[in-house]
């Protein structure tokens, strides 16, 4: 793919090679839902996805992300392949939501499945990871792969916290179908359980740490460390939007904001 050609010289092993694309990924592409709250109802074809990051600089969720890295990792050859996983709700909720709605890739390689995953909101890895093997860790935290069956799969995605690991999701090793990324997309956009269709959400995985915007504060971790701003009306949440995020989510956010204060005239 010419994109990747133009940004990176893939060396190393393939395990390698995918972290490289999975880091430039999250260098580029911020996790966010403003195509939900602007309500785009365009199917998601790899023509569409290609346009809106790669031509437009737009970040997505994780059935836009995941399955643009689908696209590019297959072209540059490597057997990957889409499947799906349900999101673990910490405490208090503590419990499974939305069937099956997270989109990630799934790779064999030298008889070790890895888990390929650049649409986890700031939650990234940046490299595969994989199953029952050691811990790896970002600058988004320490995550693991093992098996484990539960009631939505044979396998959990966990993080290392304060408290020990911590489920993020379970999933099934199968393959899911293009179309199953549009069954994503609809129960993202309309389905009451969606978090995403409530307010805005921007996330992302920085070199040394990460940063959240929703439509109450801006929030920092670097090092352990936690910074959070509080925005007292909408134009301080656009300053921050425009300092932290590509000029392209920042053009959606700024659509967003008019289209709430004419629903509220």
């Amino acid at each position: 793919m010419q994109w990747i050609s133009d940004q990176l010289t893939l060396n190393g092993t393939p395990l390698e090679q995918i972290s490289q694309v999975q880091t430039l990924f999250a260098q580029q592409f911020a996790f966010e839902n403003l195509d939900v709250l602007l309500a785009n109802e365009e199917p998601i074809t790899e023509r569409c996805l290609q346009n809106k990051m790669i031509r437009h600089g737009r970040g997505g969720l994780c059935y836009e992300l995941n399955g643009l890295l689908y696209i590019v990792l297959r072209d540059l050859g490597f057997p990957v392949y889409l499947a799906a996983a349900t999101i673990w709700a910490p405490p208090p909720r503590d419990h499974y939501v939305l069937d099956r709605t997270h989109v990630v890739n799934l790779l064999e390689y030298e008889d070790t499945l890895y888990l390929i995953d650049s649409g986890f909101g700031s939650n990234l890895v940046m490299q595969p990871v994989a199953l029952d093997g050691d811990p790896v860790t970002s600058p988004a935290g320490t995550f693991r792969l093992r098996s484990e069956a539960t009631e939505k799969g044979t396998l959990v995605f966990e993080q290392l916290t304060d408290n020990g690991w911590e489920r993020r999701y379970g999933l099934y090793p199968d393959v899911i179908d293009w179309t199953h990324l549009d069954h994503v997309k609809q129960q993202i956009h309309h389905s009451p359980e969606s978090s995403f269709n409530k307010e805005l959400l921007i996330a992302k995985v920085t070199n040394d740490g990460t940063y959240s915007i929703n439509e109450d504060r801006y929030r920092r971790k670097c090092n352990g460390n936690e910074e959070t701003l509080p925005f007292q009306d909408h134009d301080e949440l656009l300053e921050q939007v425009r300092l932290h995020a590509a000029p392209a989510v920042y053009e959606a956010t700024v659509k967003y904001i008019n289209q709430l204060k004419t629903s509220c005239d």
